[in-house]
């Protein structure tokens, strides 16, 4: 009997799906459905494909290769293109002929975004224009004075919100679609794709909810969102939002309120984070950026609204630097611009300015030239060995093009590119409080400055700065207006410890003691060598109570005293005390040249002159210390005054080779002196100086010193 039952209810079944498909009007649904987005929105909805029908298990029309214009005032491609377009309806609502979509689906869409160039945007719709309307007329009634004067406008946001309201599916999916961008006005284009979204939303003050995944420059990202109530967007009204994107590159989200209005709003609060700020620097088209390859963690108040973006609670962490403070964008000038006050834990200016990886062409040959030799030490009694000749043994000298690299850890002018690029996208005017400043292997302590930016040009002004246990202030400026970035820079440091300053600024050792040093410099370059290369410009130098590396200048006086000069020499290793020294140097084109260089030690003066061949990291230099005098060391056997000893200092500003300038007269004189020991004159004059006698036959120093140097 059941067995009967269910087969006269199959039948049933049968019979009355077959009257549906019989009688339903699906012509009629597609022909609704173009008719309504027409009147709604102004566009075209063109079929070109087939129309399928299926009743089971749900009531669906499908269409296929469905385009939707663009609107009419742009023209252009259509706004979206689609292979297929799945819409279900309710059966009751289809039976009425009044059919209401509960589903739609969109398959591989690709739906075209586009700014031209006077500001019109492709999805605005033709419904949502504002049109006035008169209270007296949505009353159906003729307006009266009274009426006239409370004129109202409808909202263009309400018209639009109830379209959508009665046109929006309670579900909406969108397979493997496609989404570009183009601002005709500024150039610039995006895309996203591999589109899967999921939209629900459940009529009229319901929030519009979705989640999905897509695809953006080669990574993968996942991403939810809701926004409540979905029609108070739609009426430039605030609505809560919640945004949170996921992928391997970035985890961002936002937690707030929105309005969609002309100027849209934001007020709520955001976090990113990223496993490595290289990454995504290289996501998001920045390659070799220099944030450097820590983590990054973001968290900021967001507040936006008519064209400016505050971050007035900014905390985040780069790398191992961390900030904090408050930040604004203003939008509404030709570029955004930035101002604020920021503390940083540290500021690298060479990981800000340069890319990493990239070359710029070389001003010169990079061929490396021939390497000199290590530092030696010139004894005078070498000078009086056959053979000898003019400066033996000091470094081979080399044309301005050869350039020696520094190897085995010394160091050389950088290659990387550097990019002042980012300078065209903002301005700014900014206040920053900096731990350290770091710039190679230069770390200053705690520093005050300001960042000025407009128009390409950067000025940073170090309003106050430690630095090696000084002081430094003063500005630097970065131009990248032109096709060569020129800079400059304009520095005063007081009370600051050369030694330190200058290994690791420059990788010398020459000079140490408490420097006054005033730096005036312009450059222009594509690379730190290039820009040292081309460096003009004055360097002026002051230093109290330090010492001088290379040559010990009392060491050679006291063996000159005790006649010892066989043992006469200059080499690395030997310092000479002072109280004071001062230099200045005019820089053209990378050479430094000096004429003025003055120290003052107990018993010595050295004056000195030369140059400094910047970008090959060469010396050619002369020093000229002078005894003065004083009184002579215990033992001594020669008493000398204002006696003169050139040495020269030359080869590659690291490893410097030393030699006494002007060896052959010096040899000659010794050779000479060599000679008159063997006169029996001298010899006499020696015996009676070591063995003493008395006060006729007794011969001073100095006029032994005499006959050893005129007796031919």
């Amino acid at each position: 009997m059941f067995g009967y039952v269910g087969l006269l209810l199959v039948c049933v079944a049968v019979a009355a799906a077959t009257f549906v498909i019989a009688v339903t009007p699906f012509d009629f649904v597609r022909d609704h459905l173009v008719q309504q987005i027409k009147a709604r929105t102004g566009r075209d909805l063109v079929v070109s494909g087939t129309t399928s029908v299926s009743l089971f298990p749900r009531a669906t029309v499908g269409l296929t290769k469905v385009s939707l214009s663009a609107p009419p005032a742009m023209g252009g491609t259509p706004m979206v293109v689609a292979d297929g377009l799945e819409v279900e309806i309710g059966l009751a609502s289809l039976l009425l002929r009044q059919p209401v979509i509960q589903r739609l689906v969109l398959t591989r869409p690709v739906i075209e975004l586009r700014i031209d160039s006077e500001g019109r945007r492709s999805w605005e719709f033709a419904d949502a224009s504002p049109r006035p309307v008169r209270l007296a007329q949505l009353a159906g009634k003729q307006s009266t004075a009274t009426d006239a004067q409370r004129v109202k406008r409808v909202h263009p946001g309400s018209r639009l919100a109830e379209s959508v309201e009665r046109l929006m599916p309670s579900r909406v999916r969108i397979v493997d679609g496609t989404v570009r961008f183009a601002d005709d006005r500024t150039g610039t284009s995006h895309e996203i794709g591999a589109v899967d979204l999921n939209l629900s939303f459940d009529g009229p003050g319901a929030p519009l909810e979705g989640k999905g995944n897509l695809s953006w420059r080669g990574e993968k990202m996942a991403f939810q969102g809701a926004a409540s109530p979905f029609r108070a967007l739609l009426e430039d009204r605030h609505a809560r939002l919640s945004v949170k994107v996921n992928g391997r590159p970035v985890e961002a989200s936002y937690e707030g309120v929105a309005k969609l209005a002309e100027s849209p709003t934001l007020e709520g609060k955001v976090d990113v984070k990223a496993p490595s700020v290289a990454a995504l620097e290289a996501w998001l088209a920045k390659p070799g950026a220099t944030g450097g390859s820590g983590e990054l963690n973001l968290s900021t108040r967001l507040s936006a609204a008519d064209g400016r973006v505050s971050l007035p609670e900014l905390s985040a962490t780069i790398g191992e630097t961390r900030v904090t403070g408050e930040l604004t964008v203003e939008t509404g000038g030709a570029r955004p611009h930035l101002g604020g006050t920021l503390t940083l834990s540290e500021l690298d200016l060479g990981r800000l300015l340069t890319r990493s990886g990239g070359r710029a062409a070389a001003s010169r040959d990079p061929s490396p030239g021939p390497t000199p030799a290590g530092p030696r030490r010139y004894a005078i009694a070498d000078l009086l060995k056959p053979g000898s000749g003019s400066r033996q043994g000091s470094a081979q000298k080399t044309s301005p093009t050869d350039r020696t690299k520094r190897a085995g850890g010394r160091r050389d002018w950088a290659d990387d590119a550097i990019d002042l690029a980012p300078f065209a996208l903002a301005d700014a005017d900014l206040k920053l409080s900096v731990e350290r400043v770091v710039y190679k292997d230069v770390v200053s302590g705690q520093a005050r400055l300001t960042l000025a930016l407009k128009d390409k040009v950067a000025k940073l002004t170090l309003e106050d700065m430690l630095l090696y246990s000084g002081r430094g202030r003063g500005t630097l400026t970065l131009d990248g207006s032109g096709d060569v970035p020129v800079t400059g820079a304009d520095l005063k440091l007081d009370g600051v410890s050369a030694g330190p300053l200058l290994r690791d600024a420059l990788g010398l050792d020459w000079l140490d003691g408490r420097s006054t040093i005033a730096v005036s410099v312009r450059g222009q370059g594509s690379t730190e060598r290039q820009i040292v290369e081309a460096l003009g410009g004055k360097v002026e130098a002051q230093t109290a109570n330090g010492s001088l590396a290379g040559v010990d200048v009392d060491k050679l006086l006291r063996d000159i005293e005790h006649g010892k000069l066989t043992e006469l020499q200059v080499g690395p290793g030997e310092k000479t005390q002072f109280s004071d020294f001062t230099a200045t140097f005019a820089i053209v084109a990378g050479l430094a040249v000096n004429k003025d260089l003055r120290l003052i030690g107990p018993r010595v003066r050295v004056s000195g002159e030369g140059t400094i061949d910047l970008g090959n990291r060469r010396i050619d230099y002369t020093l000229n210390p002078k005894i003065v005098g004083g009184v002579s060391t215990p033992g001594a056997v020669i008493k000398v005054k204002d006696l003169e000893i050139p040495i020269r200092v030359e080869g590659s500003w690291d490893k410097p080779a030393y030699s006494v300038e002007g060896q052959e007269r010096i040899a000659k004189t010794l050779k000479r002196v060599g000679k008159n020991l063997k006169s029996k004159e001298v010899q006499q004059a020696i015996k009676g100086l070591i063995e003493g006698g008395d006060k006729q036959t007794r011969i001073k120093p100095r006029e032994l010193l005499k006959k050893l140097l005129e007796k031919q």
